[in-house]
C-alpha cells in the first residue's frame, strides 16, 4: 500500500510499504480521508522529534475491511463489523500503567510498539486495535468524521478550565481547533464570545459559527478592543489557540479578576515565557496548559452531530498530491485541509 512517511528530518515521501498484519483484537481500515494536522509540519521539520521513519497522519476516517477473530467475536463490547464507517484514534494506550489506571491515558507510560501515538493514517490502509476505532453516526460524512480527533483534542480547552453560563470567553486563533472551541464555548453558555484572528476569511467564518466579536490583531489593538468589549473587566476565560508566542502576553492583560488563561496550542520548542507575575497575582488569575486528550474519543464521537463541521472543511487533495495539501495547510488560509486516501 501507499503511505506518507518522513524518513529524514525535513523530508516526506509517498512510499510503498506492506500493510501490517492484524494481531489480537485488531482491525484493518481502508482510509477515506486524513486531515493535515497542526503537528504535521513540526513533525516533518523535526521540531517535534519522533523516531524515524515516521508514518504520517493522525486525523482520519475510513471503513472497516477486515477484523481479527478476537475483535469480531466481541460485538457486545465494541459493536464493530466489516463495512462500518469509523473515525480513528491515533493513541493506543496500554491500560495498565499508573497513568492509564488513573484516567490519564494521554500520558501512558508504555510507549514501545504497539503502544503510544502511532499515527500512520495518511495511507491507503491502517491496522489498529479495536479500541482505536469508533463507529460514526449515519448523518456524519467521512470528510466530517476526519475531524473527530480535532474535537477530542479541543475539549480539554474547556474541560480543564470550565466556566459557568454567562461568563465571557476570548479565543485567539481560528484554526480548526479554535473554531471548534468557539462552538463548544457557545454551547456551554459563554457570552461576549470574542475571537482574534489575522485571516479575514477565518474571522468571517468565526462570526458565522457564533462569535459575537472578531478582532484583527494585525490592524487592531487586541487589549484595547478586549477592554472595550468587556467594559474594562476583561474576559473570564482567555484561550490561546493560535500557537503564536506573541499572542500570549496580551492574554495576561485581558484576563479578568479570578479568570483563567488556557495555553492550548503547539508553541516553538524551548520557548521561554516571561510574565509579570503581579498581573496575575493581583487579579488572582491562573494559567492552564493543554497537552492532549485523555480518553475523549467517545465524547468526541457523540459531539459530531452537535457541531458545524462542514463549514470547517477546505480543499481536498488526492494521496498522490499530499505535498500540495501540506502547502495549502501552511498558507493558514483554511481551517482544515484533507487528503483523500
Amino acid at each position: 500500500m501507499k503511505a506518507v512517511i518522513s524518513a529524514k528530518r525535513g523530508e516526506v515521501e509517498l512510499m510503498e510499504v506492506p500493510l501490517r498484519e492484524m494481531g489480537p483484537e485488531e482491525v484493518q481500515v481502508k482510509i477515506a480521508y486524513c486531515g493535515i494536522g497542526g503537528a504535521d509540519p513540526f513533525i516533518i521539520s523535526g521540531e517535534i522529534a519522533l523516531p524515524l521513519p515516521w508514518h504520517m497522519g493522525y486525523q482520519a476516517s475510513g471503513v472497516i475491511v477486515a477484523m481479527d477473530k478476537a475483535a469480531a467475536a466481541a460485538p457486545k463490547a465494541r459493536g464493530l463489523k466489516v463495512g462500518d464507517r469509523v473515525a480513528l484514534d491515533q493513541l493506543r494506550y496500554c491500560g495498565a500503567c499508573y497513568n492509564c489506571m488513573h484516567g490519564h491515558e494521554t500520558f501512558c507510560e508504555n510507549r514501545e510498539f504497539p503502544h503510544g501515538y502511532l499515527d500512520s493514517m495518511m495511507a491507503e490502509y491502517a491496522t489498529l486495535h479495536q479500541r482505536q476505532v469508533w463507529k460514526i453516526p449515519d448523518s456524519i460524512s467521512l470528510e466530517e468524521a476526519s475531524l473527530t480527533e480535532v474535537i477530542g483534542a479541543s475539549m480539554p480547552a474547556i474541560d480543564l478550565a470550565p466556566f459557568q453560563f454567562g461568563e465571557s470567553v476570548f479565543i485567539s486563533g481560528m484554526g480548526s481547533c479554535g473554531l471548534l472551541i468557539l462552538q463548544m464555548a457557545k454551547l456551554r453558555g459563554g457570552t461576549k464570545l470574542t475571537i482574534s484572528e489575522p485571516v479575514e476569511a477565518k474571522r468571517k467564518l468565526a462570526l458565522k459559527l457564533g462569535a459575537d466579536y472578531a478582532i484583527d490583531p494585525r490592524n487592531q489593538d487586541v487589549v484595547a478592543e478586549a477592554m472595550r468589549i468587556t467594559d474594562k473587566r476583561g474576559f473570564d476565560r482567555v484561550i490561546e489557540a493560535s500557537g503564536d508566542p506573541g499572542a500570549i502576553l496580551p492574554c495576561v492583560d485581558i484576563v479578568a479578576h479570578c479568570g483563567r488563561i488556557v495555553l492550548f496550542a503547539i508553541y516553538p520548542p524551548h520557548w521561554k515565557l516571561t510574565v509579570d507575575i503581579d498581573k496575575l497575582y493581583f487579579k488572582e488569575a491562573g494559567i492552564q496548559t493543554v497537552f492532549g486528550q485523555s480518553h475523549l474519543f467517545p465524547r468526541a464521537v457523540d459531539m459530531l452531530p452537535k457541531l458545524d463541521l462542514r463549514s470547517l472543511l477546505g480543499p481536498v487533495f488526492r494521496l498522490e498530491r499530499f505535498r500540495e495539501a501540506i502547502e495549502a495547510h501552511n498558507t493558514m488560509q483554511y481551517a482544515k485541509v484533507l487528503v483523500k486516501c
